[in-house]
């Protein structure tokens, strides 16, 4: 049954954005009726639905919190473009995550992106790999807020991190 509303929910989405991207022109819906069902049903097999239930109100937070850190990212690689001489002590990072596998991983791996200077490598298990343009900056305390959004997103409650470099 979660199957089922799962890509009804999907189908339902993906013909909302196919509508948008054709100004709904009704020319091609045959066409775009069955790429919707095609694409929901690799939507359902590829990412299959989980118990993880999202909430507006962490939803909501966390878009403020992304947009944030999307600025300071881009803010920072500015500054660090235009000055040069800052010094950089790059790295890789490798993080354990308590966040439950699934979306709530994926979407924890994609925010680290945003850190400053950060870029999400790998994601194996529990595992995730970064690479730090600068092992000397906060990231640990970077990494554990992410997760906490992360896990508000998904109503999971507190989650921690360990870290380890390498």
């Amino acid at each position: 049954m979660a199957l089922l509303r799962a890509f009804c929910v999907r189908a339902a989405a993906f013909f909302l954005v196919w509508w948008v991207l054709t100004e709904g022109d009704s020319s091609g819906l045959g066409a775009g009726a069955v790429i919707v069902l095609i694409v929901a049903w690799f939507s359902c097999t590829l990412y299959p639905p989980s118990s993880h239930a999202l909430r507006p109100v962490g939803m909501l937070v966390f878009t403020g919190y992304f947009i944030l850190r999307s600025v300071i990212a881009g803010l920072d690689v500015v500054r660090r473009l235009l000055s040069p001489s800052l010094p950089l002590n790059p790295g890789y990072l490798r993080v354990k995550t308590s966040l439950p596998e699934g979306g709530p991983r994926w979407l924890l791996a994609n925010t680290l992106s945003l850190m400053p200077g950060t870029l999400s490598v790998r994601l194996q298990g529990t595992s995730l790999e970064l690479h730090c343009l600068d092992l000397d900056l906060p990231i640990d305390q970077d990494v554990r807020a992410a997760e906490r959004k992360v896990a508000g997103v998904f109503g999971l409650g507190e989650a921690g991190t360990e870290e380890s470099a390498s």
